[in-house]
């Protein structure tokens, strides 16, 4: 019986192995694995980003509605202006609860037009975190004064 053996083995040659290597380096095998954390955590980034800025927008918004609804509110025949500041806070308060620190100030022009100023501290990283000052107006012509 013949005992099988392997052929020699050749050596080879180093642009031989530079080519093997060069080969396996271009594959794209395992890329995937790499690739997907680095897009997520872009993506998630994006996505909060997106979601502050829904939130601040919406508490603009709704601190502007405030304030115009107590300008409105005080230039009723027989309110005064500290009326409306008052009711630009209820709003506030009833819309966000104690969560937003909002004040509200309201004067009377000459000419008759009422500004109720709302001051408040909203959250600039999601619902808690620091906050930043904002500040809206609302106006109103007093009906007293036409």
């Amino acid at each position: 019986m013949r005992e099988a053996t392997a052929p020699p083995r050749r050596r080879q040659s180093s642009s031989a192995r530079l080519r093997r290597v060069g080969r396996r380096l271009r594959t794209e095998d395992g890329a995937a694995v790499a690739e997907f954390p680095m897009v997520a955590v872009l993506i998630i980034m994006i996505a909060l980003l997106l979601i502050q800025a829904a939130l601040i927008v919406h508490t603009r918004n709704t601190l502007v509605d405030a304030a115009i609804q107590g300008a409105h509110h005080a230039a009723l025949v027989g309110s005064t202006p500290q009326d409306g500041a008052e009711r630009a806070e209820r709003l506030i308060e009833e819309r966000f609860g104690d969560g937003l620190e909002a004040e509200a100030t309201a004067n009377q022009e000459a000419d008759g037009t009422i500004h109720v100023r709302v001051s408040a501290t909203l959250p600039l990283v999601g619902l808690f975190g620091p906050g930043g000052s904002l500040s809206v107006e609302g106006r109103a012509l007093d009906e007293e004064s036409i």
